[in-house]
């Protein structure tokens, strides 16, 4: 039986609740999942400055669970904490951005990430080419709605999702991701109306986290994941600063 811990690194409870319900529907006679938030911290993850303060609260949160489960998946479309973690922890830590890169690519040549605001548009495709998937992105289509907006009217949603995939489809993709945990839930009805794979990333960072548990793989330490030095920090950073 593996553990995987599931991490929404913003505050919202509501998205926390959400994000286990995906996460559950992801689970298996084989797998089980802990899914929490940081006590403090934003409400919600649409900048790089909101990323960084967000990445002191997941190191916080984490502590307690680095040596009692199998795997950890950050559920958060931005990735914030993935290399701080990655070093840190000692079995498979997987964003769920990254996740579901990976898996658009085994559907089709090309796909499309959905995303809440004309501001993440950049900051997706900076991320797609710091993964290495520049050339196999079609486009980056906004709902114009917030990451709060995105929760509280799912039929809105849905419409302004719809309205976005069908011009991701024109741009030439063959695949649609949900670029946000704040739309985890609405893959079978948007995949219901577009006619193309939709990827919930949380549901499928946790499948494929679970299965590098099961397959005894963990991230390299050979290179970019290596351990940090030993060194003194400064400050009440966070509550203990030993790994």
């Amino acid at each position: 039986m593996s553990t995987i811990l599931v991490l929404n690194p913003n505050t919202s409870e509501q998205m926390t609740s959400d994000i286990e319900v995906s996460a559950e529907r992801a689970t298996s006679d084989r797998t089980t999942t802990i899914v929490t938030q940081p006590d403090s911290g934003p409400e919600s993850l649409e900048s790089f400055y909101e990323y960084h303060l967000a990445t002191i609260g997941l190191l916080d949160t984490v502590i307690e669970y680095r040596d009692s489960v199998d795997g950890v998946v950050i559920a958060c479309y931005g990735d914030p904490g993935l290399y701080p973690l990655k070093e840190i922890f000692d079995v498979p830590v997987v964003g769920v951005a990254e996740a579901s890169l990976a898996t658009a690519t085994l559907l089709g040549h090309r796909f499309s990430i959905l995303v809440a605001l004309q501001r993440a548009v950049p900051m997706m495709e900076n991320m797609v080419q710091w993964y290495g998937f520049s050339d196999r992105l079609a486009s980056v289509e906004t709902t114009s709605l917030s990451v709060l907006e995105l929760e509280e009217n799912t039929d809105r949603t849905v419409d302004s999702l719809s309205k976005a995939g069908e011009r991701a489809k024109k741009a030439g993709a063959e695949v649609l991701i949900l670029g946000c945990s704040g739309m985890t839930g609405l893959q079978e009805r948007l995949a219901n109306r577009m006619a193309v794979p939709v990827i919930d990333p949380v549901e499928n960072a946790v499948r494929m986290t679970a299965l590098l548990a099961e397959m005894d793989l963990t991230q390299s330490e050979a290179g970019l994941y290596q351990t940090p030095p030993e060194k003194e920090v400064r400050g009440d950073v966070i509550g203990d600063h030993s790994f």
